[in-house]
């Protein structure tokens, strides 16, 4: 498998200034972050792209990979809980029709099939490299939420453990985290070590200017990243 400064290397010499999602989880499941099962096959590949689902087991996402494409769920590139192996067959000329009409030009290199996880509660984790302050991680609630709510918050690197769960309780987030009304809590240390692996990202590599999960699902006793964009400094 390639590490991270191969990935980063390989798509900087493309000239891309953004990682494939593929490429982001690779680079984020290396620092320890919990991604989805998935598997990739070529566009065009009907049979490769049926068997993958069938090796995940429906149900599954069907997501495309596309250099032209930043924002997926704007473009029709992603597709989710799709049960079985027509309704995948009918979901691969839709999105291709979708993204043709949505954005004109666009390459899918790859379709990316993840096996879908449990609700959860969703978060947002990530960081960016200002050029002023250095460093610094952003935490809230993440999915849906994220407009609505703004409930992120933004905390410069290095921070302590202390400062971390300071952050973590200065949000919305963290009181669903914490537990009310008959709701148990959730992993508040999954959350923390997502936190802190993007904050070593962040530290490692210079080339990053961006990290977004978003959502992270947390559950009672782990957190998986279900969508991963990384930005690198051209």
């Amino acid at each position: 498998m390639k590490t991270p400064a191969d990935i980063i290397a390989g798509a900087l010499k493309e000239g891309r200034s953004a990682l494939l999602e593929h490429e982001a989880k690779d680079i984020v499941r290396a620092q320890g972050i919990t991604v989805p099962r998935s598997e990739l096959a070529g566009p065009d590949d009907h049979q490769a792209i049926l068997a993958a689902a069938e090796k995940l087991g429906f149900p599954v996402a069907l997501k495309a990979v596309s250099a032209e494409i930043l924002h997926k769920t704007d473009s029709g590139a992603v597709m989710l809980n799709i049960g079985n192996s027509a309704a995948l067959a009918a979901s691969i000329p839709a999105m291709k029709n979708m993204i043709a009409a949505r954005t004109p030009g666009a390459v899918i290199r790859f379709f990316l099939l993840e096996k879908m996880m449990p609700t959860g509660l969703e978060l947002l984790i990530g960081g960016l490299r200002d050029a002023q302050f250095g460093p610094s991680v952003c935490f809230g609630l993440g999915g849906i939420w994220v407009e609505a709510l703004q409930d992120a918050v933004f905390g410069i690197l290095p921070m302590t453990r202390q400062e971390l769960l300071k952050m973590i309780a200065e949000t919305k987030a963290g009181a669903f985290i914490q537990g009310f009304r008959g709701s148990p809590p959730l992993d508040r240390e999954a959350a923390l070590s997502t936190i802190n692996a993007v904050s070593s990202l962040l530290t490692n590599h210079p080339e990053i200017v961006e990290i977004d999960l978003n959502p992270v699902r947390l559950y009672a006793r782990s957190a998986v990243a279900l969508d991963a964009r990384i930005v690198l400094r051209r």
